[in-house]
């Protein structure tokens, strides 16, 4: 009996090792892929974080270009900054080469319009000797905020007196949008204040007006209801003038529906 128990506790022993035998070798085998997928998914997300400041970057530089198309030609510098911020914001950003530019130019039956494609080459390194590469082309369009007159087809006094008009309002001065009566845009005031970090965190600064510069405490007007930026008085977006006029005349004009009252 105890030469049976023996053997029967050794065979139980062997069997126990071998089961962690083939953990330790499923382990060696299987750590090395999983680490190496995270490695990989990291790089991933980098470079997808990378694209979406790139294009966060553009988009602010097409703006800022946009508002100083009124008083000033800044065709060449807006691909310049374009290229500086986002080199120098990441270093992910392998090449940076402008394929696609158009300044006040006129596409798709618009004019006034900014366009502008960059194509790029990015890369992530999280580990040595494992890289992740894409390349990205980053497109983007706005148009110039010149307040210009266009030539558009007047309406005839059948379209003026028709039963089936109906009145929207826009912002000749500076607008692209129509929008209906009760809208916060029509409705919105400008409030005076002095500049504090709270506004500078809510609010950014105006490209037009350059309120950048403003130190704190000076003298500076936001738009509680429907505003991005604080302006220094005199600014022309305090100049919140807008008209009646026909929403079929409108669309002739160019004009599209306000995102937030849907015109």
């Amino acid at each position: 009996m105890s030469m049976k128990k023996t053997s029967t506790s050794g065979t139980l022993r062997k069997h126990i090792s071998g089961r962690r035998g083939s953990y330790t070798l499923e382990a060696a085998i299987t750590l090395p892929i999983f680490l190496i997928a995270v490695i990989l998914l990291t790089s991933i997300v980098l470079i997808y974080a990378c694209i979406e400041d790139c294009s966060f970057i553009a988009a602010n530089e097409l703006r800022r270009g946009a508002a100083e198309a009124i008083y000033a030609d800044t065709s060449l510098l807006i691909p310049y900054r374009i290229r500086k911020e986002t080199a120098g914001s990441h270093s992910r950003v392998r090449t940076a080469h402008v394929t696609d530019y158009g300044y006040r130019t006129s596409r798709w039956g618009k004019d006034e319009l900014i366009a502008i494609t960059l194509s790029m080459r990015l890369g992530s390194g999280v580990h040595k000797g494992m890289r992740a590469q894409a390349d990205y082309d980053l497109s983007m369009v706005t148009r110039a905020y010149v307040g210009g007159t266009r030539d558009v087809p007047k309406m005839s006094e059948s379209e003026m007196a028709g039963d089936d008009s109906e009145p929207v309002y826009i912002f000749p001065k500076r607008g692209e949008k129509y929008h209906s009566k009760g809208c916060g845009f029509l409705t919105a005031a400008s409030v005076s204040s002095s500049l504090t970090p709270a506004v500078r965190r809510r609010y950014s600064a105006c490209p037009l007006c350059g309120s950048r510069k403003a130190g704190i405490g000076s003298h500076v007007y936001y738009f509680p209801a429907a505003g991005e930026d604080y302006h220094l008085p005199g600014c022309a977006s305090l100049q919140r003038n807008y008209v009646e006029v026909d929403k079929k005349d409108a669309v002739r004009r160019g004009y599209t529906p306000c995102a937030k009252c849907g015109g």
